[in-house]
């Protein structure tokens, strides 16, 4: 015996109306993944959610004081199969971010291990707190 979970019906008419209005308007249903930033002493790390994304389709560029992440994540083909519920979304998407000066681009490091992908950025070594030695004077 299944029990009735009234919430199902309700989210199954939410889904059928937002697919109907994105229908009606013929624009592409947009993506952008989730993303945690964590901040330490050495720098900034961003761990971006792309299950589901080969990382040859990852991209990630530093200009000026921006990163930007772009990837695509590619629908499975579904030969002979009916869909039943799409929830996932597809394509491509952009993620940009302002990085404050004091950390160094130029020296981010990339890695992707079970759908997330990790950047580490850098304090720039400017920023950096440093001691000053004090000379006495004579």
């Amino acid at each position: 015996m299944m029990r009735y979970d009234p919430f199902r019906d309700i989210e199954e008419l939410q889904r059928r109306m937002d697919q109907t209005f994105r229908e009606l308007a013929n624009t592409p249903q947009r993506w952008a993944p989730p993303v945690d930033i964590y901040e330490s002493p050495n720098g900034l790390e961003l761990q971006v959610d792309l299950p589901g994304v080969a990382s040859s389709d990852i991209q990630v560029e530093a200009e000026n004081n921006t990163l930007s992440v772009q990837a695509e994540r590619k629908e499975p083909a579904m030969d002979g199969m009916t869909a039943h519920r799409n929830e996932r979304i597809y394509g491509k998407f952009v993620r940009s971010f302002s990085v404050p000066n004091k950390y160094d681009l130029n020296k981010i490091e990339a890695s992707f291990a079970n759908g997330v992908l990790t950047l580490k950025v850098p304090r720039s070594e400017a920023a950096m707190k440093r001691q000053i030695a004090v000379q006495q004077a004579s």
